[in-house]
């Protein structure tokens, strides 16, 4: 009977071990993947025209989005083969542990989905419009449109993170209405003066 018990251990423990490395192995080389095809994306080159970097360099860091996203990834498939491993130590105390962070984890995958949509989203916008004697609100426009961008993926990051929840809730249908209206008076202040340069133009053609 003893016999038996051993065996038992000594087998679980060595499944155990197995799926710890094999866990360890899959997850570096999952995160190494994930960073990489960020980085073919151009995410660090995108929060460099952000100007993110300069914030950085100030306090002697570096950042490296793709490779925090790329952590990530590493993380929770770590958590998966931690969670596993405990399962088959019996250890159902620590194995309920890490299954509540893997079910959480979800809700960190699409707040960094939404953060790097954001990134990409704000660097669009800065792109796209540019300051002109024609289009003197354009400027202004830029930084509206990148500045409403940071303000809804916060808030949908907090919401998804279940950061008081019912509170972002209501700030983010709030500040959707807030700019809703406030872009419709800059859409319609700078259709305003697209019209009158227009009719000037035809006016000197025609003389």
């Amino acid at each position: 009977m003893e016999l038996t018990v051993i065996t038992s251990i000594v087998s679980n423990l060595f499944w155990a071990t197995i799926v710890l490395i094999v866990g360890i192995i899959f997850s570096r080389k999952m995160g190494e993947i994930s960073q990489n095809f960020l980085e073919n994306l151009r995410l660090n080159q995108a929060t460099k025209n952000l100007g993110w970097h300069h914030f950085f360099e100030r306090y002697n860091a570096r950042l490296n989005a793709s490779r925090v996203f790329g952590v990530i990834v590493q993380v929770y498939l770590l958590l998966v083969a931690c969670m596993i491993s405990s399962e088959i130590l019996n250890l159902s105390v620590l194995g309920e542990f890490f299954l509540n962070i893997v079910e959480y984890y979800p809700n960190i995958f699409i707040s960094s989905i939404v953060f790097i949509l954001a990134v990409f989203i704000a660097e669009f916008s800065k792109k796209i419009v540019f300051p002109s004697e024609d289009l003197k609100y354009s400027g202004d426009l830029s930084e509206i449109l990148s500045s409403a961008t940071w303000i809804l993926a916060t808030l949908a990051i907090l919401y998804q993170l279940q950061i008081v929840p019912d509170l972002i809730m209501t700030l983010f249908i709030g500040v959707v209405a807030a700019l809703a209206l406030a872009f419709g008076l800059a859409v319609g202040l700078g259709a305003q003066d697209l019209v009158k340069n227009y009719l000037k133009k035809i006016g000197k053609k025609k003389k």
